[in-house]
């Protein structure tokens, strides 16, 4: 019952995300409570190291859109061999008809240039809207960074928490183990005294072979919890991890709920929305001045080269340079930039309605993760309580079945229900701690 019990526990435990694993370490031993993996998650785990990677270039994506107003230097060279020189027809200036064409060829076999030329952007909305985008963009990778922890942090308590709750559960049972190995003994020697019949025995031989199963069966569970929390933290599946607390350590029946003084403002995806808005806005502004000119100045030196002779067409050069302007103004370019933005003013709309919506929809979260939690909490002072109602019941009918007053039935049927109230206890506690995560992780308290 504990295994089936647990193993379905864990497929239905909300928010365990299965993230990738960044192979960053070698395998070694750790000691880790609670907080130690929480840090280790955020120094190995796979989608926070590419978040981290992310934001490593937006900054680079900034410093591209300001290089853009840097200068911009190019050299052009070039070299044609005139195999057949061009023929023009000339009048013949000389002759008595003017009518006369003379064929004349114009121009050297062999001709060759070298240009340098600097430009420089005097006047670009594009340039100044991109800088100013990849600044906003920057601020939403960091943001997407600081989501990604938030998520990696959920998801490594949850699993953790599991792996507690299972060694708790293992805890219980082997307690019960004990308890059933002396009762068991104890029979077996009154058995053979002709004291208690050969039914007591095998009544609770079979409460102990349970007993015993479900330990081994629940190791095994363990393990995967273990392995899951590992996963989670991007740790190698050869390290070998131990966890320095147990559920006591936690202290469960102290935690408290308080929703009143929350924000929608402090969940990071509220800011990310925004940041969003933020994009989109400059988008449209971009689309709005795409109608002012772009001014541009450059500057260029250069040489040309003519010869009848390959080798001799390096010998002299005519050295040329200009500096000069070019505007660019799109004066009309049909209804198309008209309907982009139009198509952009909807999208900004789109997202503060969005942004609006989200709002509500936090409001909502807290307010469905608040009730769960007290339900939650609820029931899990309601087990601890009837736990312990049920471990005095059954400490007291084997007591009377030593002295003989009570039947291996009720010593059997008094332990299957002690069992039943442990699984019951521990599944409130897992389902407590995993409420209260998505309760703080909904009123944005996990930074």
């Amino acid at each position: 019952m504990h295994c089936r019990f647990f193993l379905f526990t864990l497929l239905l435990l909300p928010g365990i995300t299965a993230y990738g694993q960044a192979d960053t370490t070698q395998p070694g031993s750790y000691a880790f409570n609670l907080v130690n993996c929480i840090q280790y998650g955020l120094d190995h785990q796979n989608d926070v190291v590419n978040a981290r990677l992310d934001v490593q270039f937006s900054q680079e994506q900034i410093k591209e859109a300001t290089g853009k107003f840097l200068p911009h230097a190019n050299v052009n060279a070039g070299l044609i061999d005139n195999i057949k020189l061009q023929t023009s027809l000339i009048p013949d200036l000389t002759g008595a008809d003017p009518n006369k064409r003379t064929p004349v060829q114009f121009g050297t076999k062999w001709n060759s240039s070298v240009t340098g030329q600097v430009d420089q952007a005097i006047f670009n909305s594009d340039y100044f809207l991109g800088l100013k985008a990849s600044h906003v963009y920057g601020d939403l990778s960091k943001k997407a960074y600081k989501r990604t922890e938030i998520d990696t942090k959920v998801a490594i308590t949850k699993a953790y928490y599991a792996v507690l709750a299972n060694e708790e559960n293992i805890r219980l049972a082997k307690a019960n183990m004990a308890q059933l190995s002396k009762t068991l003994s104890d029979t077996k020697a009154r058995y053979e005294v002709g004291v208690a019949e050969r039914v007591d025995v095998d009544r609770i031989q079979v409460s102990y072979n349970n007993v015993v199963t479900d330990i081994e069966t629940q190791i095994r569970v363990l393990v995967y919890t273990m392995q899951l929390l590992k996963f989670q933290m991007g740790m190698p599946q050869e390290a070998k991890l131990t966890l320095t607390e147990t559920v006591q350590d936690l202290n469960v029946d102290a935690y408290v709920a308080d929703t009143i003084d929350y924000q929608v403002q402090d969940r990071i995806e509220y800011s990310i929305q925004r940041t969003q808005i933020a994009l989109n806005e400059l988008s449209l502004k971009s689309k709005k001045m795409g109608y002012l000119p772009t001014l541009n100045a450059y500057v260029n030196y250069g040489f040309n080269y003519f010869s009848q002779k390959f080798g001799d067409l390096y010998k002299t050069g005519y050295g040329a340079s200009a500096l000069g302007l070019t505007l660019s103004w799109p004066i009309f370019t049909g209804t198309e930039r008209l309907h982009q933005i139009r198509e952009g003013k909807i999208t900004l709309k789109k997202s503060q309605n969005d942004l609006d919506y989200l709002g509500q929809q936090i409001k909502v979260e807290v307010a469905n993760s608040n009730t769960q939690y007290l339900n939650n909490k609820s029931r899990f002072v309601t087990q601890k309580t009837n736990m312990g109602l049920t471990q005095g019941i059954y400490d007291r009918i084997v007591l009377k079945f030593e002295q003989g007053v009570a039947t291996s039935l009720d010593v059997t049927s008094a332990e299957s229900e002690l069992k039943q109230a442990q699984v019951d206890y521990v599944q409130a506690l897992l389902n407590t701690l995993i409420s209260k995560t998505d309760l703080d992780k909904a009123m944005g308290k996990i930074k």
